[in-house]
C-alpha cells in the first residue's frame, strides 16, 4: 500500500507541475502530457524551417523549466524524428544545458514501440518476445487446467497483449508474425501438431483471429467516436442510401 501511495503522490505532483507546460509551447508544437511522461510533437514539410521550429520549442521549454526551478532528466529524454521511407534523417544536435540529448530511432509511447519510419517493425519484435514467453507458460499449465480456464489464461497472459494497439499495427507487412504466434498458442491450447489446420479451431474457441481483432478494433473506435468522422452528406446533396454513413476522419 504503501508504495501505491508513493506512486499516486508522484504523479499527482508531476501532473500539478506541468499542466501549464502546453500553454507556453502550444504555438509551434503539440505537446502531449500523460500521467509522468511528456511528449512533444513539432511537424513541418521544410526541413530548415522545421529546425528553427524545433530550437524555438526547446528555448521555450527551456525557459519554462528555469522559471519553474526544474530540470530535464537527460536519461529519459531523447529525441526521434520521424520520416518516410523516401526522405533521409536529418541530423540535428538539440542541446540542453552544454548537453547533447540523445537521438533514437525509436521510442516507447504509451505502450507502443513507434520507430522513426513507423514501420512497426520494433514493437512487433517486442510483441513477439513478450508473446513467446506467453506462449510457454500456457504450454506447462496446459496438463493441470480445462479448456475453459485456459481460454481465460490465455486471453489474460496472450490476447490482453496482442489486441494492445492492434488499431495501429495490426495492417502492417510485418503483423504475420503475430498471427503465427497466436496459431502455435491456439494448437497448444488444442493440443494438436504444429503442421496441422488451426482454421477451425478459432471458431471452436470463439477466438477473433489477429486480422479480425483488428477490424474489430476500428470498428469499435468508429462506434465509440463518432464526433471525429463526417458523414457523406456534407461532400454531396444527392439522396443515396450511403448518404448518412460517415467515411470521413475529421481531426479535432
Amino acid at each position: 500500500m504503501v508504495s501505491h501511495r508513493v506512486r499516486f503522490w508522484d504523479l499527482y505532483f508531476s501532473s500539478y507541475f506541468v499542466n501549464d507546460l502546453p500553454t507556453f509551447i502550444n504555438d509551434k508544437s503539440v505537446p502531449a502530457l500523460f500521467a509522468d511522461d511528456t511528449s512533444i510533437l513539432v511537424s513541418h514539410p521544410n526541413p530548415l524551417a522545421f529546425y528553427k521550429t524545433v530550437d524555438t520549442v526547446f528555448q521555450n521549454l527551456n525557459d519554462w523549466l528555469k522559471h519553474n526551478l526544474l530540470s530535464l532528466n537527460l536519461a529519459k529524454t531523447h529525441f526521434s524524428n520521424f520520416i518516410s521511407k523516401n526522405n533521409n534523417q536529418l541530423k540535428m544536435d538539440i542541446v540542453y544545458d552544454n548537453k547533447s540529448i540523445s537521438v533514437v530511432t525509436y521510442t516507447r509511447f504509451l505502450g507502443l514501440t513507434v520507430n522513426c519510419s513507423l514501420t512497426w517493425t520494433n514493437h512487433i519484435d517486442f510483441l513477439t518476445k513478450k508473446l513467446i514467453s506467453s506462449c510457454y507458460l500456457i504450454r506447462n499449465i496446459k496438463p493441470y487446467l480445462s479448456i475453459s480456464a485456459l481460454k481465460m489464461i490465455y486471453h489474460f497472459l496472450f490476447h490482453s497483449i496482442m489486441s494492445y494497439g492492434i488499431m495501429f499495427w495490426g495492417n502492417s507487412p510485418h503483423s504475420p508474425v503475430i498471427f503465427k504466434m497466436q496459431k502455435r498458442v491456439i494448437r497448444i491450447l488444442m493440443g494438436i501438431g504444429y503442421k496441422e489446420s488451426c482454421r477451425g479451431l478459432f471458431k471452436e474457441l470463439k477466438i477473433l483471429t489477429l486480422s479480425s481483432q483488428c477490424i474489430f478494433s476500428l470498428l469499435l473506435f468508429v462506434v465509440h467516436n463518432r464526433g471525429y468522422f463526417a458523414p457523406n452528406s456534407i461532400y454531396h446533396n444527392f439522396n443515396t442510401r450511403q448518404k448518412t454513413i460517415c467515411t470521413c476522419l475529421m481531426y479535432p
